[in-house]
């Protein structure tokens, strides 16, 4: 569990440094990252989520909904977090949109708080079923969580720095962002799981986010030159996923 919660906090912070040196990474290995990272947690939501959903539905606290239920309304959960992300976890860059909004940051909320607000609630629940009740680690969904973080942290960094952030502050705030997944784990494992079955309705809800992420992302892609190599980043990102070994 601690090794996985570094790798999660420091490849966050390691993502975001090339920036802070003055080093620009050119928007279509973004893209491609992006779109492998977004195959990858597509294919672990079916290989190895969507099953934990399904089996075992009445020993649940919640036998009498549909386990459906659950996705849909992490799918709707999602729609109302794109109110303050803009979009960020798919990748996308609001980073000239931010910055103009700073001048008027004296009438409205800083657009970067509400970002972040969105942001670390999505990662705390992104991160709630990634040990289990019985505390095994899901390896293909911290893989997920890794390849999903590095075009956020990309643009979280892009848009600190339009907005004047010194690099302490950026970095502090990139921390706060990288350690909601580790804390989302830990409170699904010493305060939910405890108290109940609740693992049932925490990966449903957790699978409708994530699905949610991954076909915007997946479903946004422009038909061109780099049609073919994304096609194939996709098939690569399907059979990764499906030789990671499950957490039974």
């Amino acid at each position: 569990m601690i090794f996985a919660y570094l790798l999660i906090i420091f490849g966050v912070l390691l993502c975001g440094t090339p920036l802070f040196a003055k080093k620009s990474i050119p928007p279509k290995v973004v893209d491609l990252v992006s779109t492998f990272g977004a195959a990858f947690l597509f294919a672990v939501c079916f290989l190895h989520l969507v099953p934990h959903v399904f089996e075992n539905e009445h020993e649940s606290l919640f036998f009498a909904l549909r386990p459906g239920i659950w996705v849909l309304a992490g799918f709707l959960i999602q729609l109302l977090l794109e109110i303050l992300t803009r979009g960020v976890e798919h990748g996308h860059n609001h980073a000239q949109c931010c910055a103009e909004s700073e001048e008027h940051h004296h009438h409205h909320v800083h657009p970067i708080t509400g970002l972040l607000i969105g942001l670390s609630l999505h990662s705390f629940m992104e991160g709630m079923p990634l040990v289990t009740a019985s505390g095994q680690l899901q390896a293909g969904l911290l893989t997920g969580i890794v390849l999903h973080n590095i075009p956020i942290a990309l643009v979280l960094v892009t848009l600190f720095l339009n907005n004047g952030y010194s690099v302490a502050k950026s970095y502090l705030l990139l921390l706060v962002f990288a350690v909601m997944t580790p804390l989302g784990s830990l409170f699904n494992h010493f305060m939910i799981a405890p108290a109940g079955n609740f693992e049932q309705p925490v990966m449903g809800l957790v699978v409708g986010i994530l699905l949610h992420v991954s076909i915007s992302i997946l479903f946004n892609h422009d038909v061109g030159k780099k049609s073919k190599l994304k096609f194939f980043l996709i098939v690569l990102a399907f059979v990764l996923a499906y030789l990671i070994p499950d957490c039974h």
